[in-house]
């Protein structure tokens, strides 16, 4: 499949809009860039194109907190999500594109739904809780490029500071992001189509990671996240309708 304009601008809007919250609000950037840009392309692509792009704009958080990780207490979790991406990469690669954007883009909604739920306390067996959060989005994320919520949650619990589950939460992701990519690339993921997208992204991305600290001072958090949640579940049930007509 050749890039065309119109499969140009989806992704450009895609990364556009997801950096631009992800900044913003801390929120999810593949939760957002994947339902959109699955409506142009089959899931491989649209995961490991996503996967890299967050791995950069991670490196740019992480550069600027990495003070705040408390390594402590997420580098099991870390390590458990670790173990859980190349079971992640064996899905990416095998499985069925029709089924896979299927499943993905139910994961999406409920996580998006799910992005609602806020944990105020801490919960019994934290530590184990932990480490199976992190190993079921080690398989999740990367094949999914969702559940990054579930240890959200579980760091939610910790009564840190904002800025320590930020820190955590991008230390995280970056760790589980740099190993998937390695294994992207050794199972040959990075096709040229795939190399010219990553290309295309890197502007808006980050005009995107700009605007999105401009509107942070400026915009009525509420509403926004609420803007951001209608356009991932419109965007995965349009993905759903696509998928369904095939088989009618």
């Amino acid at each position: 499949m050749e890039l065309g304009w119109l499969e140009a601008v989806v992704v450009v809007f895609a990364m556009l809009l997801a950096s631009t919250v992800f900044s913003a609000t801390g929120f999810g950037i593949g939760m957002i860039s994947t339902p959109l840009m699955l409506l142009v392309y089959e899931p491989q692509t649209v995961i490991v194109v996503a996967g890299t792009a967050g791995l950069g704009i991670g490196v740019w958080i992480i550069s600027k907190s990495w003070r705040d990780v408390p390594f402590r207490e997420v580098l099991p979790i870390t390590i458990a999500a670790l173990c859980g991406a190349p079971i992640a990469v064996f899905i990416l690669t095998t499985a069925d594109s029709s089924i896979l954007s299927i499943g993905i883009a139910v994961l999406i909604i409920l996580f998006a739904i799910g992005s609602f739920v806020k944990v105020e306390r801490e919960i019994p067996y934290s530590t184990p809780v932990g480490i199976a959060a992190g190993f079921i989005v080690g398989v999740l994320l990367p094949t999914s490029g969702v559940a990054g919520s579930l240890v959200m949650l579980f760091l939610m619990t910790k009564k840190w500071e904002r800025q320590t589950v930020r820190a955590a939460m991008a230390f995280f992701l970056l760790a589980l992001m740099s190993f998937s990519i390695i294994l992207f690339a050794l199972n040959g993921l990075y096709t040229p189509l795939r190399l010219t997208l990553i290309g295309v992204i890197i502007i808006p991305s980050v005009v995107g990671i700009a605007i999105g600290s401009f509107l942070m001072r400026r915009l009525n958090e509420r509403v926004f996240n609420m803007t951001v949640i209608g356009i991932i579940i419109v965007s995965s049930v349009l993905v759903l309708a696509k998928e369904a007509s095939k088989y009618l």
